[in-house]
């Protein structure tokens, strides 16, 4: 009885030995992810103020400082960006925001900012899914996500 068990038992090892080679899925590291993208699909001009749009951004000196800044980060993939400080993802909508979520977004997207853009203040609002960043807030007054003053 002991053998026939070591024959069925080597009978299936020998059925899984069957690899083809050279398939095996490697995980993406770091340098293998997609660069960021940008997207201005979801652009909401319906909240100006708080946000402001693309002519005020060149009036104010901010529009070229904007196009500066997603240049290079296009440049980095998702993961790059996040750790070297240029984008900041807070997931759900802010709740202390002067802005309101748009009805045209998800209620379950990763909302993040794109950081200092002319000087500590100014921010690009958005959604991340998967690499692409879509812009929805332009916010040269930091008003998306309040911070409370420090003492």
């Amino acid at each position: 009885m002991a053998s026939k068990f070591k024959e069925q038992r080597f009978a299936t090892k020998k059925k899984a030995d069957k690899r083809i080679e050279n398939s095996r899925n490697e995980k993406a590291v770091e340098g293998d992810l997609p660069k960021v993208v940008f997207s201005l699909k979801d652009f909401d001009r319906s909240q100006i103020p708080p946000g402001q749009t693309f002519e005020d951004w060149e009036k104010f000196g901010h529009l070229s400082y904007l196009m500066q800044k997603l240049e290079y980060i296009s440049q980095k993939n998702i993961v790059e960006a996040i750790n070297e400080g240029y984008i900041k993802v807070y997931g759900s909508f802010p709740p202390n925001s002067d802005f309101t979520h748009p009805s045209h977004i998800a209620s379950d997207v990763n909302w993040a900012v794109i950081m200092k853009i002319n000087g500590q203040k100014g921010r690009v609002a958005g959604h991340i899914i998967n690499n692409v960043f879509y812009i929805v807030f332009l916010d040269i007054e930091h008003l998306f996500y309040k911070m409370k003053k420090r003492k």
